[in-house]
């Protein structure tokens, strides 16, 4: 068990998204005159949502939006706000495909290898919109692919402070971040990022698939078996989760070490307990019929009493062999 097994060579696959970014209506301003008189006229980018809501975000300097984003009703938005087509498309849609543009030459640059270049696409993006999502990650991610941990861990502290980041259309990025960080060996990190992902989409087995994987190799086998479980529960046919279970239970019966971790001595009877009782449902979600499963996991439970016992009566003839040393002296 360890980050450099070998058994993996499965990588989920991209599901396609659904589209769930709002229509994009124009960019508007206030029809205050109070507003339209002050130093530096406000804009906002508009998006419909569904109910007869209008998504308000802010555009910047750069002619992009970025920041917040505000919510109003059709009845505020007739109301209260103008059309400004021209600055929509003399300005605004310019600098939005500028930026998109960059952060697509990140994201090339990112795929060959070209890292450094990657870099300075990413920082450029953030440079026009701070709060970019894609350039967040992708910037995150380079850090990580050129070994650069630290400046990877600041940027993924932003991230979850980035509230436009927490939507279903970006759980993939999350995944993203998951994978490569376990990669890295960063396990903590890498859960934080795949359990926002279960956040934004909690029917994704992909995901649970990967928390289970991150498990794995990390050490903690309680966990493993009950995200594995929770990946079968949701989707029977993601093959490699199914093989990931016989592999576990082929293994647990014959690799003592592997039992040792699972209820040893200095863990006790009840994790060894709530062990087996994973064992079974995780076997039950691969598709094994439940007697079979009862039987395999009393295999398993034997042998690791076995096993107990067997250590027992080592360190009782260790500390004999001890004893008569002292009294030799």
């Amino acid at each position: 068990m360890g980050s450099n097994t070998t058994f993996f060579k499965y990588q989920p696959p991209s599901k396609k998204e659904e589209k769930t970014t709002p229509e994009l209506v124009t960019v508007v301003s206030l029809k205050s005159e109070a507003e339209a008189r002050g130093n530096k006229k406000k804009y906002w980018l508009v998006r419909e949502t569904p109910g007869e809501m209008f998504e308000l975000q802010e555009i910047n300097s750069s002619h992009v939006p970025t920041g917040p984003i505000k919510l109003v009703s059709s009845e505020e938005f007739s109301s209260d706000y103008s059309l400004e087509l021209d600055y929509w498309h003399q300005e605004v849609r310019p600098g939005m495909d500028t930026l998109d543009k960059t952060v697509q030459r990140g994201e090339s640059h990112r795929a060959q290898g070209e890292l450094y270049s990657a870099e300075m696409e990413y920082a450029g993006a953030l440079e026009v919109d701070e709060g970019n999502v894609r350039a967040t990650f992708g910037l995150g991610l380079t850090y990580l692919d050129k070994g650069d941990i630290e400046k990877a861990q600041e940027v993924f502290s932003k991230v979850l402070q980035l509230k436009s980041a927490f939507k279903v259309e970006h759980k993939h990025m999350f995944n993203d971040f998951g994978i490569s960080m376990r990669k890295s060996g960063m396990y903590k990190e890498a859960l934080q990022y795949y359990n926002r992902g279960v956040d934004l989409d909690s029917e994704d087995e992909n995901l649970y698939f990967n928390i289970a994987r991150t498990h794995f190799e990390a050490g903690d086998w309680e966990n493993c078996f009950r995200y594995l479980t929770m990946c079968l529960e949701k989707n029977r046919g993601v093959e490699e989760a199914r093989k990931f279970s016989f592999y576990i239970i082929k293994k647990s019966t014959s690799d003592d070490d592997m039992l040792r971790e699972f209820g040893s001595a200095e863990v006790g009877t009840k994790l060894r307990s709530d062990i087996l009782s994973l064992l079974r449902k995780m076997q039950v979600a691969a598709g094994v019929e439940l007697d079979e499963a009862i039987e395999k996991t009393h295999q398993i439970r034997d042998r690791m009493i076995a096993i107990e016992e067997e250590e027992r009566h080592l360190r009782e003839i260790e500390k004999d062999l001890y004893n008569l040393d002292e009294n030799n002296k």
